[in-house]
């Protein structure tokens, strides 16, 4: 044996026997928390741990909140854990209906419906928070009826102005514009007063594919949308002609902020922060950004214009905010809903409004928030329906960069629609 063997070999009875003199026995390792939670919401990391500290005073129960970040890590970080079986105890996959149902038929996440009908948990919160990750019966994903997530806070889209400006353009502060013509209108003056008028991050798709969507549904109505869902109403229909065309129309009358179709919000937001824009298409998560970027901003919000040939009532994109989701096969999954349960009551949901400048999802602490995320809060009813029916990626997709086109004027309004009709047949052809 060599020198080094014989040395290693002393070592190890030498431990063995220390080991079994002071009557030495493995340790236990013990998780680092009886609940833990996977978010990507970095700017609310603080709130949540002190209301992890408080429910630990108040029960025992050791939560954790971990923070994935940006949205794409975060998502991929769940894709993975979801393949190898190593899901947190609360956690949300981050994706549209269609891929919360994948997750849900293949059995990572809980169905939460007996536990929302105990003590009427679900009478406390939005109905359009609810609903956002509830399936109903004879849903076109065949998931099982019921309520499968915990919204925290919820959202809508409006149009934010700045008074200041709107003064300095000869406009008044306190009327602003509610049709379409008048809004075309404001933004003529604006610009005839050296003003950008409007600003979003029309470089995201779904924010630009929002702001179609409210005149999709001031134009069509509930059984239209669904209509052009099933493919009984196309693309081509005037009505959705007539949609592209109002980005024409904002085009041709340099309402657009300069480099709008590739802008990113965060950008969007920084412009209208900063005063270098009069209005901007964003969402009640704003008045917390905005503050934080210029506390002495002066301005208002406002909901998007409607048409004057608009039969039905103009709707906004929102609802649900961010959601949280039960790991149907953690082993401590009723103390995950347990603290789910406690996070939505008033106070908790107080705190992480005024903590966060988010609009809560129990319904009965709009009365507590500041008077501009009131006004969101109130609109909560204004925003779409949540539909057994979804487009499919694909022709969303058209539909955004078809939108795109028409601002840059690559494609007539007439062009951009034949597009998403191709499209959407080529979509119904390979789906049957």
């Amino acid at each position: 044996m060599s020198k080094l063997k014989t040395i290693a070999a002393l070592n190890l009875c030498l431990a063995f026997m220390l080991c079994v003199f002071s009557g030495c026995q493995p340790k236990e390792v013990k998780p680092k928390a009886d609940v833990v939670i996977w978010h990507w919401m970095t700017d609310r990391q603080a709130a949540f741990e002190k209301l992890a500290d408080d429910y630990y005073e108040e029960t025992g129960v050791k939560v954790l909140f971990e923070t994935y970040a940006p949205t794409d890590v975060y998502k991929n970080k769940i894709s993975a854990a979801a393949t190898a079986n190593l899901l947190p105890d609360i956690f949300n996959p981050v994706g549209d209906k269609k891929e919360v149902a994948s997750y849900i038929n293949a059995d990572f996440i809980a169905d939460l419906t007996e536990e929302m009908d105990k003590d009427n948990w679900k009478d406390v919160f939005f109905s359009k928070a609810l609903g956002q990750n509830s399936f109903e019966p004879g849903n076109e994903w065949n998931v099982k009826p019921g309520i499968y997530a915990v919204p925290l806070d919820v959202n809508a889209l409006m149009i934010y102005y700045n008074k200041d400006l709107f003064k300095q353009a000869g406009l008044d502060p306190e009327n602003y514009p509610k049709t379409w013509p008048e809004f075309i209108e404001t933004g003529k003056k604006l610009r005839a007063a050296n003003i950008q008028p409007f600003v979003s991050g029309f470089g995201e798709g779904w924010l630009i594919g929002a702001f179609a969507q409210s005149y999709e549904w001031n134009l069509f109505g509930k059984d239209g949308v669904l209509k052009v869902l099933e493919g009984e109403i196309p693309y081509t229909d005037p009505r959705w002609v007539r949609i592209f065309r109002l980005f024409e129309e904002m085009k041709n009358n340099k309402l657009f902020a300069s480099g709008i179709v590739t802008m990113v919000n965060k950008d969007a937001e920084r412009s209208f922060a900063t005063g270098k824009s009069a209005m901007a298409f964003n969402g009640s998560w704003g008045v917390n950004v905005y503050n934080s970027m210029n506390p002495e901003l002066n301005y208002g919000v406002m909901p998007v214009p409607s048409l004057p040939e608009g039969k039905f009532p103009l709707l906004m994109f929102g609802g649900e905010g961010s959601s949280l989701f039960v790991n149907k096969s953690s082993p401590n999954r009723q103390k995950a809903i347990d603290f789910l349960r406690w996070m939505t009551q008033s106070g908790p949901q107080t705190f992480l409004a005024k903590e966060t400048l988010n609009i809560p999802s129990n319904k009965n602490c709009a009365a507590d928030l500041p008077p501009m995320l009131k006004v969101f809060s109130e609109n909560i009813k204004n925003t779409f329906e949540v539909l057994p029916k979804i487009e499919t990626w694909q022709v969303v997709n058209f539909i955004n960069i078809n939108l795109q086109s028409v601002i840059i004027g690559e494609r007539t309004p007439q062009d951009a629609a034949m597009e998403v009709q191709s499209e959407k047949e080529r979509q119904m052809k390979a789906g049957k």
